[in-house]
Formats: C-alpha cells, sequence, structure tokens
C-alpha cells in the first residue's frame, strides 16, 4: 500500500473548504480543489469516497457538537425539580443560547458551510435536526409542566415545530449574514427577548 505523503491531507481539507464556500458544494469541483492543493483527485478518492463525504468531513465534527450541546443543556435543564424550573426558566435558557453562540463562532467555517453551502448534500436540512431535538425536549417539558396545553391543543405539535424552525432559523441568520460577534450577540438577545414574550403571553391565556 503506498504510503500517504504527510500533509496533502490537511491541504485537501483547506481546499476544499476555500472550494466550498466559493461554489457551494453542488458547484464545487474536485479537480479544482485537487489543483488548488497540488494534488490529484486520485489523492482525494484515497483519502475521500466521494465529494459528499469531503464535504462531510469538514461539517460532521461541528454539527455533531452542537447537537451534543443542545442535547445536553435541554436535559440538564429536564433534571431540574419542577419548582426550580420556573425560576430558572429565563436565564438558563439565555445561558445556554449564549453557548451556543459562542460554539458557533468557535466553529464559524462549518456553520457557514452548513448554512449556506449544503445543498445537495445530507446536511442541507441540519437546522431540522436540531428543531427535532428541541421539540423533543418541548414535549417532555409540556408533559411534566404545562400538560393541558397539550390536551387543550394550545400547543399542537405543528405549532411546537413552527415556533421552533422560526427560532433556531433566527439564530442562524448571524451566519448568513456574516455578522460579527458582537452585533451577533446583540440580536440574537433580542430574538430571545421576542420569543420569551411571546411563550409568555402563550402560556397565560
Amino acid at each position: 500500500m503506498a504510503k500517504r505523503v504527510e500533509g496533502v491531507t490537511e491541504r485537501i481539507l483547506e481546499c476544499a473548504k476555500q472550494e466550498f464556500l466559493e461554489k457551494g458544494f453542488k458547484d464545487a469541483s474536485l479537480r479544482d480543489i485537487a489543483k488548488k492543493a497540488d494534488s490529484s483527485k486520485g489523492a482525494i478518492y484515497v483519502r475521500f469516497p466521494d465529494k459528499e463525504s469531503l464535504f462531510a468531513a469538514l461539517v460532521k465534527p461541528s454539527f455533531d457538537g452542537i447537537k451534543n450541546l443542545l442535547i445536553s443543556a435541554r436535559q440538564e435543564f429536564l433534571e431540574l425539580p419542577d419548582n426550580i424550573k420556573m425560576k430558572r426558566m429565563k436565564g438558563f435558557s439565555e445561558d445556554k443560547v449564549s453557548l451556543i453562540i459562542e460554539y458557533i463562532y468557535q466553529n464559524y467555517d462549518a456553520f457557514n458551510l452548513l448554512t449556506t453551502c449544503a445543498a445537495g448534500t445530507e446536511y442541507e436540512n441540519f437546522i431540522h435536526e436540531l428543531v427535532e431535538i428541541d421539540i423533543e425536549h418541548n414535549y417532555k417539558l409540556f408533559g411534566t409542566m404545562y400538560r393541558d396545553m397539550l390536551t387543550s391543543r394550545r400547543f399542537t405539535p405543528e405549532l411546537l415545530h413552527i415556533v421552533s424552525s422560526a427560532f433556531f432559523s433566527g439564530i442562524f441568520e448571524i451566519v448568513v449574514h456574516n455578522m460579527s460577534r458582537t452585533d451577533a450577540d446583540h440580536h440574537i438577545k433580542m430574538l430571545c427577548l421576542f420569543f420569551e414574550g411571546g411563550w409568555n403571553t402563550m402560556l397565560k391565556r
């Protein structure tokens, strides 16, 4: 078996990232990636079976990371006693959203790829997976604290999906519009206040 040349994989990944950011997944060319990496398509195929696996190598670690962060935050909240949940709901949510924003900016290139360049890959609906995690949490929360809202159908699966989709789509607008971290923090704070007002109104009806 031929020995892999040190540094080639790293060059391929870096050049692939730039190619995908420039052209999107569908229009990105393995030939151009190889040329920019001063390598060959054969060298790419030795390391990655196809273009999608090359894209996945750039985004999967960060996507798995944000899913795990969300799952951990939601589970931590669910394990609180109900009386503590009520007291900490607002502050807890803001703290955890701040962690998510921090993670996005620590892995900004990957989330830029996911948000703006993933059409045609298994990741093009990545926000939907985050929404499903959020909905599962909300059902568990409502099942213990706001069961009447589910049984009376004041909240339905469709409504929970709409609200969660709107929230997570809003979060990733900071990437779509390439906001500075300072601007992102401000707009996400306003977004949280907006949704807090909506939840409070619905819970009191």
